[in-house]
């Protein structure tokens, strides 16, 4: 019994270094994945254009996340620690009174007790009492919380307690009461007001950690603290949490650097009673409303904690965070897991978007050049977090496998590693869990915020009586604006796909205009000349050299004018390479694998099946071929014949303004496409496959 006792706790204790080595093992495969997949030649045909512009778009996203880690490890190991130092000189005698003001809404109780232990608590901790402000649902909840204070303090010698029954009019308003019986108790100037919710408790030393800093500086209007969550009835949606507010702890401290905050949060923060206790304060938490372009003019349901944050950002406070301080989220799961994240998400995301455009509007000057930036960055980093799993589907779905590869490479190798360095020295324990959870949370949170933003109206609270909120109004005016929501989230849909296929290299909007216009000035000088290439002697399936024919057809043509050589269907034996060195030559055959070209012959006769480039010679040198096009065919090599000699399949060289398209190259060795000195020559649906 005690060696498996002692086998259990020697488990326990190294399982934490069992989920480190893990997480690294998978952003070492990762690694490994992108050294195999390497291939420089390959990825040239996916596009330079596409490959550039995702290389700066990683580029940026990563640079703004890695100066976040910086500035958050200068604030806890540089700033802080100073800042730490200083509060903790300051005599327990000095410290200001605290009041707290303690919305709770038929929590269980075994909640209540915990929440309401820790006050009683931290009260005998201070050198005078507190004022404690409960607004709760019922007097007979309002009973039993005074019992739990009773069995910590029972004469309640520090506490002075208010209690309070809801109207039922919702938080806002049940908070908005209370700060008014608050203002009406003549606290001390120095009081400091704790908001905090029901389901969260407090750490032993909270409020000694805390109260120092509104000494230290009197500009400072507000601060939060660090959260750890207490999660009951769902392991996934316990280990989500311990990811969030991991995130959330490096983000805040690097925004803390610059004395803001991205909110405070309505688990626990506290304020100075003259921002606190202000009728205006009071006047927003309890109503407080976005005037928008598209919905009119609707009320916040949730968000109590954006509406307090906003009103002191836009008074000029101050805000800190403390990162050595933890107040526990206690959370109780049932029903559908999914359907509770993804309300969560949409109320957390919907706060957020209907709060930051007029954080924006105040301007660096109220925000900070820093915090505005990461407000505006918000905006943004919804469409860019896509980017990644948007071209991963796209290579899926194109059967792409050296591009999907590379692609799901780098994910392995930069998620774990994002996650070492969010999880480094917390309290939550770093497992190989939190990996899928990041992309699931990262991807389907922006997906949330897109729809969000379109729909800021539509608000619903399950956590709070099941409140719901809709700013739609009736008949034709719901159907204009439903009508307005809808066609601008698939609009900015749609402008973001065609951004994704042109990140692929499946379409180029600039390129396919320019081609446009080419086009139209070539057919606006001479019209198509169609020939049959059956006609001039190029028979399929017939065993004979078919290049001979097929290249004196095309050295004959007209200098001048657009010509399209229709290939016939089945197999044309290509004993010699076929050159193309005139300009507004179309090669169109009857579809892959209806027509074929097969390429008999080894590099001792030509380096390449087909090749597009202007005559040779000195007096050429400055030439190039315009507006070429090969579609519709497949390219194949002969296997016996390049077993040793492996040739190239198409060699595009001084091609400018051309396309291929509809084409499926199959070599043995060589490179299936090359492209030397070309421009807005246009690749899609060409399928590429080489031993």
């Amino acid at each position: 019994m005690k060696n498996s006792t002692a086998l259990q706790q020697t488990t326990k204790t190294l399982l934490p270094y069992f989920n480190w080595i893990a997480t690294a093992l998978i952003s070492a495969l990762g690694f490994i994945g992108l050294h195999w997949l390497r291939n420089p030649d390959k990825l040239a045909i996916l596009g330079l254009s596409g490959l550039i512009t995702i290389g700066a778009i990683g580029t940026w996203r990563w640079s703004w996340w890695i100066l976040q880690v910086v500035r958050s490890q200068i604030y806890l190991r540089v700033v802080f620690p100073r800042w730490r130092r200083r509060a903790n000189q300051i005599p327990v005698e000095d410290l200001p009174p605290v009041c707290f003001l303690v919305p709770t809404y038929k929590e269980k109780p075994w909640i209540t007790e915990r929440v309401f232990r820790a006050i009683a608590t931290e009260a005998q901790s201070l050198a005078q009492p507190i004022t404690l402000l409960v607004t709760s649902s019922s007097d007979a909840e309002n009973a039993a919380i005074v019992k739990v204070l009773q069995s910590v303090d029972p004469n309640l010698s520090s506490i002075r307690l208010i209690q309070m029954v809801q109207t039922g009019e919702g938080k806002r308003k049940a908070m908005a009461d209370a700060l008014g019986e608050l203002a009406l108790l003549d606290l001390p100037e120095n009081t400091i007001v704790a908001l905090m919710d029901g389901d969260s408790e407090l750490t032993p030393g909270t409020l000694r950690k805390c109260l120092p800093f509104f000494k230290m500086f009197p500009k400072m209007g507000a601060l939060t603290t660090d959260e750890l969550p207490i999660v009951s009835g769902s392991y996934i949606f316990s280990e989500w949490f311990h990811l969030r507010l991991a995130q959330r702890h490096y983000q805040m401290c690097s925004v803390s650097l610059s004395s803001k905050v991205m909110c405070l949060t309505g688990r626990f923060s506290l304020f100075r009673a003259q921002a606190a206790l202000h009728p205006s304060f009071a006047n927003q938490l309890e109503i407080d409303t976005l005037n928008d372009w598209l919905w009119g003019k609707f009320k916040f349901l949730s968000g109590d904690d954006k509406s307090t944050w906003f009103w002191l950002l836009k008074q000029g406070y101050d805000m800190i965070y403390v990162p050595d301080t933890i107040v526990y989220s206690i959370e109780t799961i049932s029903g559908s897991l999914v359907d509770r994240a993804y309300q969560n998400m949409r109320r957390w995301y919907g706060n957020m978007l209907r709060n930051s455009d007029r954080a924006i509007a105040l301007g660096p000057q109220k925000n900070g050049w820093f915090m505005w930036w990461c407000l505006i960055d918000q905006r943004i980093s919804y469409w860019t977090s896509l980017i990644t799993p948007g071209l991963l589907l796209i290579a899926l779905f194109q059967a792409q496998w050296l591009s999907a590869g590379i692609i799901s490479s780098w994910i392995l190798f930069s998620r774990p590693l994002m996650l070492i360095v969010v999880f480094w020295q917390r309290q939550s324990h770093l497992k190989p869990i939190h990996f899928p959870l990041l992309l699931l949370s990262q991807w389907s949170s922006s997906l949330v915020k897109i729809w969000t933003q379109m729909n800021l109206a539509q608000q619903k609270w399950t956590n709070r009586g099941n409140q719901s909120i809709s700013a739609e109004g009736s008949g034709w005016v719901k159907f204009a604006k439903v009508s307005t929501s809808q066609f601008l989230l698939v609009s900015q849909t749609f402008c973001f796909v065609i951004v994704l296929l042109s990140l692929a290299n499946l379409i180029n909007p600039l390129e396919d205009l320019a081609g446009l216009w080419w086009n139209s000035q070539v057919s606006a000088a001479s019209p198509t000349q169609i020939i049959t290439a059956i006609d001039r002697g190029i028979y399929p399936n017939d065993g004979k050299d078919d290049s001979a024919a097929l290249q004196a057809l095309i050295k004959h043509l007209p200098s001048e004018g657009k010509v399209q050589i229709n290939l016939p269907i089945g197999e044309i034996e290509l004993l010699k390479p076929l050159q193309i060195q005139r300009s507004n030559t179309i090669i169109q055959g009857q579809g892959v694998g209806r027509t074929i070209l097969l390429a008999n012959f080894g590099s001792q006769i030509g380096d390449a099946a087909i090749s597009i480039h202007p005559r040779q010679g000195k007096q050429f040198a400055k030439d190039i071929v315009k507006n070429v096009y090969l579609q519709g065919f497949t390219l194949m090599h002969n296997q016996s014949k390049t077993r040793d000699n492996a040739i190239n399949g198409i060699v595009l060289e001084k091609v400018a303004q051309g396309g291929i398209k509809n084409l499926e190259i199959k070599t043995s060795g060589g490179r299936p496409l090359t492209l030397r000195q070309t421009q807005n020559v246009k690749v899609e649906y060409v399928t590429m496959d080489s031993n």
